[in-house]
């Protein structure tokens, strides 16, 4: 294990208190979490509506009116950018809003009768405040519309074919099956991660999102244990609670550290999800008590935490 540099204590919490902290969070939302895990025969479609939920943009709410337009696959959304010859760096002049030239374009179907029908779903989700859009909403969505294009031209329209390709090339072999990926252990996939980066293809997905994607698959335990993403309520909580204090520095790698070096009984990506849902506002109906002073207030571990709540 990598060695790790924490302070001992700050102020009134401590490395033995921030274990208790986490531990308490992880096992009261357990119940939540266990039921975010996902299925390898729906890999195709959990690139799109993971791999772009960023930036507060509840993608997921997005996902009702592509399934109603018929356009919720690699292959159609793909197809939007069949005929797009320029630049594949999102531009906001150019695609920044729905009265922009390219989602005119869209409008008026120059990009065809799925480019018609995504617009018309994008138009709806703003009108009718379906979900929130977030801080990059225009930029995830043609990061998204560029790499379903990409999938479709190379990949056959598939992330599945994607993978085992990047994984054949790792092991040195013309293809291998799905089974060889599921079985993978941690160690290995974690090699293969630091070998072959196989989120540089995939635009708009970086190794954070690529870990949030694969992370829940029920079938694969040596992926998931390997996963982690550090999003926005994570960094919230350690905040909130001080423990960033603790943390040498608040990134990736340096909280994978920490949170390796508690040695606690849950899976790195467990620890990774009792955090999201114990802090997260779209889970603060049931849980949020770092979200908000009333229910800060009955967290039984709310006495040894510094209580940064804002």
């Amino acid at each position: 294990m990598q060695n790790v540099i924490v302070k001992e204590k700050v102020g009134i919490l401590d490395i033995k208190k921030a274990k208790k902290i986490i531990s308490y969070v992880v096992q009261v939302t357990e119940p939540r979490w266990r039921k975010y895990d996902e299925c390898w025969a729906d890999i195709d479609e959990l690139i799109i509506r993971r791999g772009y939920e960023q930036g507060g943009f509840e993608f997921f709410k997005l996902v009702p009116l592509l399934k109603k337009s018929q356009i919720y696959t690699i292959d159609r959304l793909g197809s939007v950018m069949g005929n797009y010859k320029s630049e594949k760096k999102y531009q906001r002049d150019y695609a920044g809003g729905l009265e922009s030239t390219f989602y005119t374009d869209l409008k008026q179907s120059r990009y065809g009768q799925v480019g018609n029908a995504f617009y018309l779903s994008i138009e709806e989700f703003l009108n009718t405040k379906a979900g929130k859009p977030g801080s990059r909403f225009w930029s995830l969505l043609w990061q998204m519309l560029i790499c379903t294009h990409y999938l479709k031209e190379n990949y056959n329209s598939s992330f599945s074919n994607y993978l085992r390709k990047k994984f054949s090339q790792y092991k040195g072999t013309n293809d291998v099956l799905e089974s060889y990926i599921l079985e993978c252990s941690k160690e290995g996939w974690e090699d293969f991660k630091l070998q072959v980066k196989p989120w540089n293809e995939l635009y708009g997905i970086g190794e954070n999102v690529f870990d949030f994607i694969l992370g829940d698959l029920k079938e694969a335990d040596g992926i998931t244990t390997a996963s982690f993403k550090l999003d926005v309520n994570n960094i919230y909580f350690f905040q909130a609670t001080g423990i960033d204090k603790l943390i040498k520095e608040i990134n990736r790698e340096e909280v994978i550290n920490f949170i390796n070096s508690l040695d606690m009984k849950y899976s790195l990506r467990e620890v990774n999800k009792g955090i999201y849902t114990y802090c997260s506002l779209t889970e603060s109906y049931n849980y949020g008590f770092c979200r908000s002073r009333e229910k800060c207030i009955i967290c039984p571990v709310s006495n040894i935490c510094e209580k940064q709540i804002g």
